[in-house]
């Protein structure tokens, strides 16, 4: 019993110094993951996007030797060989999950860093708002034309802002 009382304060005193400090920790993630798409995944029940990350969203269509692929879809199996079946663990970055409710993290399953793996597979860019620690590798991927480099496609932040085929004024 007197354990319990004890633990109950500790967890009590770390929720007031959270509170006293104006900011809320994020704790590391780790566990199996449920690869979502080419940059996000579910660890421990929580939704985490890759950091400095960008990949094509599920449903874009990039193309290569002159044929339409689904460059997303392709994107989230990458990532998927990437974690295996090994568990990933999370790192967030910053205080607080994004609006949305997803936390930004780097993550690693075993040694592989995923954020600098799925960058050096070629399945996704640099974020511009993020990328500094990343432009390297992307560079790298370009040049070796991995991945998507192999052909032509929308950088994913422009072809999410591009109006859906079939909208417009006419």
């Amino acid at each position: 019993m007197h354990r319990v009382r004890h633990s109950k304060r500790l967890l009590g005193a770390a929720t007031v110094g959270l509170i006293l400090s104006g900011g809320s920790a994020l704790a590391d993630l780790a566990g199996a993951a449920r690869i979502v798409d080419g940059d996000t995944l579910e660890v421990a029940g929580q939704r985490v996007r890759l950091f400095g990350v960008d990949a094509p969203e599920l449903d874009q269509v990039c193309q290569r030797a002159g044929h339409d692929y689904h460059c997303g879809k392709v994107a989230r199996a990458a990532l998927w060989d990437l974690v295996g079946a090994a568990n990933v663990s999370c790192q967030p970055q910053g205080a607080t999950p994004a609006q949305d409710g997803v936390v930004l993290a780097t993550c690693s399953a075993g040694a592989v860093s995923l954020n600098e793996g799925i960058i050096r597979a070629g399945w996704a860019l640099a974020d511009p708002q993020a990328a500094d620690r990343y432009l390297a590798i992307q560079a790298d991927a370009e040049q070796a034309r991995r991945g998507l480099w192999r052909g032509e496609f929308e950088p994913p932040w422009q072809w999410r802002q591009a109006p859906a085929a079939g909208d417009g004024d006419g």
